[in-house]
């Protein structure tokens, strides 16, 4: 039986690089979103380089602040993501990691190579809430009961090892 959780997986690079996009565009739009709202809500003075400078990261300033939690809060959002888009606990640490390293890239070019301690203190905690949730959140749903059929409206599971 191949299902969409069972058997070989066949390499498609057209998926994989969907997947991709749709991670990452769904990262920077999040976490912008949100900066944006924290922005607003606290007066904060607003633009897109601030997610690009490791130094604006900390626990010191209202901007800081804004763009921890922002980046913790994305991290749930994405978790639950992995769940739809990318549908493997296996494969969650690769999409989660490809999409910290673009973060890490891109503020490389920005601003230069975060040396801050706070900057990668704030950022894995965030890579890891995405990775276990979203491996988890996959995992449930990799193991519920499949449903073979419907019989007279109601639905069948896979028979036990017992009913064998």
């Amino acid at each position: 039986m191949s299902g969409r959780f069972y058997g070989a997986e066949q390499f498609n690079p057209r998926k994989i690089t969907t997947q991709i996009l749709v991670m990452q565009s769904s990262f920077w739009l999040c976490l912008g979103s949100c900066v944006a709202m924290g922005d607003l809500f606290w007066g904060e003075e607003q633009g897109a380089a601030q997610l690009f400078q490791p130094e604006a990261y900390t626990w010191t300033t209202t901007r800081g602040l804004i763009l921890t939690f922002a980046l913790w809060f994305t991290s749930l959002i994405m978790a639950i993501e992995l769940r739809f888009v990318v549908q493997r606990a296996k494969k969650c640490l690769d999409f989660v990691a490809t999409y910290h390293i673009f973060h890490l890239i891109a503020t490389c070019f920005a601003e230069g190579f975060p040396a801050t301690g706070e900057w990668w203190i704030i950022q894995i905690p965030a890579i890891l809430t995405a990775v276990l949730l979203g491996e988890y959140m996959c995992m449930q749903a990799e193991t519920r009961d499949i449903t073979l059929g419907n019989k007279g409206g109601k639905k069948t599971s896979k028979p036990s090892f017992d009913e064998i």
